[in-house]
């Protein structure tokens, strides 16, 4: 609004400083004259025409040589900032209708996902103290739930309304995926409605509107409760999950991140696919710590399936070299092995993790997370930061795998018969650290 009047503002200063002699024309009669003074409060124009005759118009009257007037206009923003979109509730002889719309900053899969899901709808549909499915099945614990659901056009499932009344029937009636669901409802033995949620995509996320119709003699109930009725959608807003919307600000970084390399790199399912490949092997903590609500829950649901049997285990994507090698300052193979092992000691004391667990080098990351495991401890000291001179970028972690699996076992097992057992219980290979410490044993009783 601001801008608006300024704009308004500085074209009225112009025009208040026009010169005499400026030739101006009368909208309503096309006439031409000629401005001879301008007064003001309120503005005025004073004119002179080739008869003589002198009149006084109004800025919005004239059209006046070299200067181009645009009106100003408000124009209303298409999605509003609280959401709300159409709300009304009416009743007419033996016919009711109701409309509740409301904006969604969401994706149009999780918002179908939250309207399909009927065990929720005790959540934030007003009415319902619990929803159950009605499964034609003979094991007792299936016949209950919704997993066995076959959410199709002519199936029933039942409600129970927050009252002393049984459960009600519901039948659905309507289904388009992405598009709408319908349904019938009823939370009392003397009227049923018809509810209709139809969804509608837009530039920012979905727009879902609710229908409700309902017809009889007592069909003035679906009235009552309105206030409530009303604040379904707003309800389901606060407990959605919020999906952030691409601007051009976060685009062009996430362009430069993409050229950079990385987890960022990666398109958002394979992103879920690398998580989830994580979370199985029993590192959680980067799932957890994923910006992503959206990502880090597709991807802690895909692991419940997958535990479950239901689900098969994803490819592990290829992550590109920006995301293996820590961002130095170059001169990394020039290091040794201790003042390798120190840098990502400290690169992994200020929270950059992902650069010791991205190492394909099993020893330097076994002893920097040893190393880090007895500094947190207080037993050793944090060790300084290596100075690197040389830009490198794809040679980093190249010049630190040099140690073969046999010869690290072997290694392992002569620390562990001193009685070091931090590397190895460092180790992420279960299996090479289970073999480590067997060896281990053997030796042991060799030894007695």
């Amino acid at each position: 609004m601001f801008n608006l009047y300024g704009k308004y503002f500085i074209k009225k200063m112009i025009l208040n400083r026009l010169e005499p002699g400026t030739q101006c024309k009368v909208l309503s009669t096309g006439e031409k004259g000629i401005l001879k003074q301008i007064y003001f409060y309120p503005t005025k124009f004073e004119l002179e025409f080739s008869d003589g005759r002198i009149s006084h118009y109004t800025t919005k009257q004239l059209e006046i040589d070299g200067v181009s007037q645009v009106e100003a206009t408000f124009k209303s923003p298409s999605i509003p900032k609280d959401g709300k979109g159409e709300c009304w509730s009416d009743w007419f002889p033996f016919q009711h209708e109701s409309v509740v719309e409301h904006h969604f900053d969401t994706s149009i899969d999780i918002m179908w996902k939250m309207l399909t899901s009927l065990e929720m709808y005790n959540i934030w549909f007003f009415g319902i103290q619990r929803a159950l499915p009605v499964n034609d099945v003979d094991r007792y614990v299936h016949k209950y739930s919704f997993e066995h659901f076959n959410l199709a056009p002519g199936k029933y499932f039942k409600v129970r309304p927050k009252s002393l009344a049984p459960y009600f029937k519901c039948r659905i009636m309507t289904i388009e995926k992405g598009k709408e669901f319908g349904f019938s409802f009823s939370t009392n033995p003397f009227v049923e409605e018809y509810i209709h949620f139809s969804l509608r995509e837009s530039q920012n996320g979905v727009w879902v509107k609710c229908s409700r119709n309902s017809e009889g003699v007592f069909s003035l109930l679906s009235h009552f409760n309105w206030e409530e009725k009303s604040k379904i959608l707003l309800k389901l807003d606060s407990i959605i999950p919020k999906v952030e919307q691409s601007t051009e600000e976060n685009v062009g970084h996430s362009e430069d991140s993409k050229q950079a390399g990385g987890l960022e790199s990666l398109s958002q399912n394979e992103q879920v696919a690398y998580l989830v490949n994580k979370g199985l092997d029993g590192d959680m903590d980067i799932v957890n710590s994923n910006q992503s609500k959206v990502i880090r829950g597709k991807v802690k649901a895909m692991i419940v399936k997958i535990n479950r049997g239901s689900m098969e285990r994803p490819p592990m994507p290829e992550i590109s070299a920006a995301s293996s090698t820590p961002t130095s300052s170059g001169g990394f193979e020039s290091l040794s092995k201790e003042e390798q092992v120190a840098y990502f000691v400290n690169k992994g004391l200020d929270g950059d993790m992902d650069s010791i667990n991205n190492l394909d080098n099993k020893v330097i990351r076994a002893k920097a997370k040893a190393m880090i495991v007895k500094i947190n401890r207080g037993s050793m000291e944090r060790p300084p930061m290596p100075e690197i001179s040389v830009v490198t970028s794809s040679e980093d972690t190249s010049a630190v795998n040099r140690e073969s699996d046999e010869e690290l076992m072997q290694r392992l097992i002569a620390l562990g018969l001193q009685g070091d057992m931090e590397e190895i219980n460092a180790l992420d290979n279960r299996a090479m650290r289970g073999k480590i410490k067997a060896a281990i044993v053997k030796e042991k009783r060799k030894a007695k």
